[in-house]
């Protein structure tokens, strides 16, 4: 089974409820940085950082423990992101972390929509336009990646055919 399954993608497109839920049914841990975006408010190199320190210790215990978690955003996020609010961005340190987690052979769940009209996230004040560039840009990401990756639509709001899609994806061969 794979050791990291990472659930990003365009806000709003019910990322934590499939994570939790796959969480759940596959009896693997489930992790979201929750402090996140009062971190990137309180100091703006915190992604940075977190991936220079965090992520490539996680990866290493990853692939020396074989343990598994399910990850509610993680690196790809910040790939799209800085991108997307023109932050300053590290490619050469996202490529060694998506290798690393290539080689712990994670596997990725990107979430859309086809359509963003009438969707707004008030918590983080990023309107549909936004989510429609988020949408491009995770496709981006999507070619970019070593990792295996599944795009799902998420338009029918179907919780278990969601989840049985992603059980699917997890058990193909790589």
């Amino acid at each position: 089974m794979t050791s990291s399954i990472i659930f990003d993608g365009p806000d709003m497109c019910g990322k934590t409820e499939m994570a939790t839920a796959l969480s759940k049914r596959l009896g693997i841990p489930y992790f979201k940085n929750k402090s996140e975006w009062s971190a990137f408010e309180d100091d703006p190199s915190y992604f940075q950082n977190a991936l220079k320190y965090g992520d490539t210790f996680f990866y290493s215990y990853l692939k020396q423990t074989g343990a598994s978690v399910i990850l509610d955003r993680s690196y790809p996020s910040e790939w799209v992101y800085s991108l997307a609010f023109e932050r300053d961005r590290d490619i050469k340190l996202l490529r060694h972390i998506d290798d690393l987690a290539a080689e712990a052979g994670t596997k990725i769940v990107i979430p859309y929509r086809t359509c963003y009209d009438n969707i707004h996230d008030d918590v983080h004040n990023i309107n549909s336009d936004d989510l429609k560039k988020l949408h491009d840009l995770y496709l981006g990401f999507a070619g970019w990646t070593n990792c295996k990756v599944l795009r799902l639509c998420v338009d029918s709001e179907d919780l278990l055919w969601e989840i049985n899609s992603i059980v699917s994806f997890l058990e193909e061969k790589k």
